[in-house]
């Protein structure tokens, strides 16, 4: 992001609003919105969904960062298995402040949307579920790709909360890639074992590559 100078929360989300990824996952989320709203019949059952999806977010992340976005690259039967979203990963601890690094990479998104909310409308009972649950994933998504530009733009934090995830996401690209893999919340990081305090690991000699190189 070295052509940017922009500081103030407005000209990051101005730039934010204008890059590619989030102008596909914003009118998504603004039409699964409407035809939920369309549907009606609310029901306690709308909030349980809503809240599972938001309960189950933190390990989601945790779970795809650890063993998808820092996937090795492997030979298996002859081909080499390395893909796209972790060669994509690799990138961008490379060079962490690359905003087209940053965002979840246009192939993997245009697969990934609509096979997710085919699977919600699949698994759930009601169309009017499938598509609460549609809409709840896909503001989580634009929730994650907003936190994680947010935390590589050039703003500084200002407020605890922001400043403990932004601290956190910064310590994996600068201190050790092993740990702190939240990036929206820290919660799976807690859980799992993976937020140790700041003196406790060394600093990595593989944060920029992985370990790849």
């Amino acid at each position: 992001m070295s052509e940017k100078t922009a500081t103030t929360l407005r000209d990051e989300f101005r730039f934010f609003a204008s890059s590619v990824t989030p102008r596909i996952i914003a009118p998504t989320l603004f039409v699964a919105a409407a035809v939920r709203l369309f549907l009606g019949g609310w029901s306690w059952w709308d909030l349980a969904v809503v809240a599972g999806l938001i309960a189950a977010e933190p390990f989601i992340e945790w779970l795809i960062h650890v063993f998808i976005l820092h996937w090795k690259p492997k030979r298996f039967l002859g081909r080499d298995l390395d893909p796209l979203v972790a060669r994509k990963h690799r990138a961008h601890h490379s060079d962490p402040r690359k905003t087209e690094w940053i965002f979840v990479p246009l192939p993997v998104l245009a697969k990934a949307m609509p096979l997710t909310g085919l699977a919600y409308l699949l698994v759930f009972p009601t169309l009017r579920l499938g598509m609460t649950a549609i809409t709840g994933a896909t503001a989580i998504l634009l929730t994650y790709e907003w936190t994680h530009y947010l935390i590589h733009s050039r703003y500084k934090p200002k407020t605890r909360l922001y400043r403990y995830i932004w601290k956190a996401h910064r310590l994996h690209h600068f201190k050790n890639e092993n740990y702190w893999f939240g990036v929206t919340n820290p919660l799976g990081d807690h859980v799992l074992g993976t937020f140790p305090e700041k003196e406790e690991v060394e600093t990595s000699a593989t944060c920029r590559n992985l370990g790849a190189a």
